[in-house]
């Protein structure tokens, strides 16, 4: 045995230590990986909830703000209507000034009738004439559902963002709508409050109307130059309509910087307050963790991987060294060898059971050697020849038999076809089980061939086991009973032919008696015309004599053993016939309804047999007066013979023995229990089926399927 050379890192040893350094940082890392994510998940978790809740606060403080100031300007409506709508200016002006102390986010007032015209108008910042104040109240809607208007946002002349604030002012007894109260708030000195508030180091807060129009930012020059931030990911979110997220987004801001933001909708004015901080700056603290982790990590791998290779080299040594003693058992084919114990461990009863199993695989193999021997010569003596064969239908092993049979020793490799083509066999292993007849050294043998499927994935690679049994004597003592169950049958038919016969031997002695008697009589000589009559009669019936015996001899002949086709129909009526007088002297009928041409493929001899049989059945169970009825036709691809008695039937314990050898039932001296036997055989020769059918008291019914075949 060759020794086999492998990598090194197929060494056990090696293996052993990846493996060991393997488990000792995988679980670590894992370990490691796991907590660091579970650490930045609820690190990023943390922030964005945080920012979440900063952006939700500050859009409830905005909320609250413009309603505090419409509650304001809806308070000062209701108490001071008839004032502010009235004819007394003073009582007006102080109204409106009062409100214009109290709210310092509101920079003009203006009082309109119910017609929106302006009656009065009042500015923190600036002095407004009588005469300027005729114009249209503009930038409100109110409906009947809501208690104040807020228009659009808008900027001042110097870029402050602005609104409009408006509510009713109404009859307090009647609440009939006198006039409207107009406040135009400024919401620089609101956005600057929040907008203000420090979100790490980096970070800022804006905010935008409903359209995305930037009105607030931390860097208030943003607001002035009116920077597009409807390509953030949160405004477009905010802008589709939404709902926040308490995650966040990730997106890169107008400056190219990846940000994390979220969002909160002022509902009353259907603003967005935004928030944004890098990610970087964000997730810093997440950065500083896993550095710190890893640190750890490398720290406790390092230890953990020195530990691992020291136990694994300890426990790999003497695994190395039984790997030695097994190599070199297998390089010296010594079984008796002993390998050497060096501890008391596993791997030490490892050691002591492989000593073990080399002596007990040295008995079995010295029990095999024997067991191959007398296998070897049973093989050869068994009578048979025997191959394997694989896929391919080539020979791989063959015993001497069928080397003795087909005359070569070189059959490795050898198609089975080539080998058996000229025998009469092929190997298409279809015709399992069929006697096949051959010549061996000039003697004529016959051969059952078995084919026998082999599992795969056995040593030889075969998938059919050919065995060739040679047959020859068991067919020479079938022949032999055949032709005795056959002459059996004809000693039954000669005492009918020989009555048959007496009849046209009777007219032919009778006019030989006469034609001699005349011409003896002188007087009274036959002429020629007299004499050739006579001889007319004897003539006819001499042939008919003939005949009668050639029916007889016809079947008793020794047949061919070859197939041919034949008529089926022809061969039952010749049976008939030569059952005629037996049929007469049990005064029976046979009723026949036989179609033309039922080609089928067999040897006559044994199809004529096989009808005499089951006639002769039929015929000794019919009582006297009765009919016995044969049919024969062709349906479909088959050719079917019916033949029904109506004698006493046959019961169903002896309906299942039927084809038994030797069984009968008949008394002694009247039936040797082969006849359905051999047909049944003759019948499976020709590829066919015979079955009965039967009841007690009502009769037998004779089946016979045999393949039809096609002529011309």
């Amino acid at each position: 045995m060759t020794h086999e050379r492998f990598h090194w890192w197929m060494r056990i040893k090696i293996r052993v230590l990846i493996f060991g350094i393997l488990m000792s940082i995988l679980p670590l890392a894992i370990f490691g990986l796991v907590s660091f994510q579970a650490a930045q998940t609820h690190l990023q978790s943390s922030i964005q909830e945080q920012n979440y809740e900063r952006a939700h606060i500050l859009s409830g403080e905005i909320d609250d703000f413009i309603t505090n100031m419409a509650v304001n300007l809806t308070h000062v409506a209701s108490t001071n209507a008839y004032a502010l709508v009235g004819s007394d200016t003073s009582a007006r002006d102080v109204a409106l000034g009062t409100l214009l102390h109290e709210v310092p986010a509101f920079e003009e007032l203006e009082v309109a009738d119910s017609h929106d015209h302006v009656l009065v108008q009042l500015s923190r910042r600036e002095v407004i004439l009588p005469n300027e104040a005729n114009h249209t109240l503009e930038n409100f809607q109110l409906t009947s559902e809501s208690t104040f208007s807020l228009s659009r946002v808008f900027f001042s002349t110097d870029h402050r963002p602005q609104i409009n604030l408006t509510v009713r002012i109404q009859d307090p007894q009647t609440r009939r709508i006198l006039g409207y109260l107009q406040a135009k708030t400024d919401l620089k000195s609101l956005v600057t409050k929040f907008t203000n508030l420090q979100i790490g180091r980096a970070g800022y807060i804006y905010l935008t109307d409903e359209k995305g129009n930037l009105i607030g930012h931390t860097d208030f020059s943003r607001v002035l130059v009116q920077e597009n931030v409807k390509k953030n990911l949160a405004v477009k979110n905010f802008l589709n309509g939404s709902p926040p997220t308490r995650e966040g987004s990730e997106y890169l801001n107008p400056d190219g910087v990846q940000v994390i933001g979220t969002f909160a909708p002022v509902n009353v004015a259907g603003w967005g307050v935004f928030i944004e901080q890098p990610i970087s700056e964000a997730y810093n603290p997440i950065r500083q963790f896993a550095l710190r982790v890893l640190i750890i990590l490398a720290l406790g791998i390092l230890i953990v991987t020195l530990i691992s290779i020291f136990f694994g080299l300890k426990l790999t040594r003497p695994i190395e060294h039984l790997e030695e003693g097994v190599r070199n058992i297998a390089l010296t084919n010594n079984l008796r060898a002993v390998i050497p114990r060096e501890s008391q461990d596993e791997i030490g009863k490892l050691v002591v059971a492989f000593n073990r199993m080399l002596d007990e695989l040295y008995q079995k193999n010295q029990n095999i050697k024997s067991e191959q021997e007398l296998l070897k010569t049973v093989v050869n003596g068994i009578g048979a020849g025997m191959a394997l064969l694989n896929h391919e239908k080539q020979i791989l092993w063959w015993n001497s038999l069928f080397a003795h049979w087909f005359g070569t020793e070189e059959l490795m490799y050898v198609s089975c076809d080539d080998v058996l083509r000229g025998e009469g066999i092929n190997c298409l292993l279809l015709e399992n089980g069929q006697v096949v007849p051959f010549e061996v050294k000039g003697e004529r043998r016959y051969i059952r061939p078995l084919y026998y499927e082999l599992a795969p994935g056995n040593s030889e690679n075969a998938s059919h086991l050919l065995l060739l049994i040679d047959v020859t004597q068991q067919v020479k003592m079938e022949a032999r009973v055949i032709e005795t169950e056959k002459m059996a049958a004809v000693g039954l038919l000669a005492s009918g032919v020989a009555h048959e016969i007496n009849n046209p031997l009777a007219i032919v002695a009778a006019n030989s008696e006469d034609l001699l008697d005349c011409m003896q009589k002188k007087n009274q000589a036959p002429n020629e015309q007299e004499i050739q009559q006579v001889l007319k009669i004897i003539s006819e019936q001499i042939e008919r004599c003939k005949h009668i015996t050639g029916r007889l001899l016809n079947f008793a002949r020794r047949g061919e053993a070859g197939r041919d086709i034949l008529d089926a129909g022809i061969a039952i009526q010749q049976i008939v016939a030569l059952l005629a007088q037996r049929t007469k002297q049990k005064k029976l009928t046979i009723e026949t309804e036989i179609m033309p041409g039922l080609w089928v493929l067999g040897n006559e001899n044994e199809w004529q047999q096989v009808l005499l049989n089951i006639l002769t059945n039929a015929i000794d169970a019919s009582p006297e007066g009765k009919a016995v009825e044969i049919r024969a036709y062709h349906k479909e691809c088959e050719i079917k013979v019916e033949v029904q008695d109506y004698g006493e039937g046959i019961s169903s314990q002896n309906l299942q023995r039927v084809f038994d050898p030797f069984f009968t039932t008949k008394p002694a001296g009247h039936g040797t229990g082969l006849g359905l036997f051999i047909s049944y055989g003759m019948i499976q020769r020709m590829q066919g089926q015979l079955n009965i059918e039967s009841k007690v008291s009502e009769g037998t019914l004779v089946v016979i399927s045999l393949p039809y075949q096609e002529v011309g």
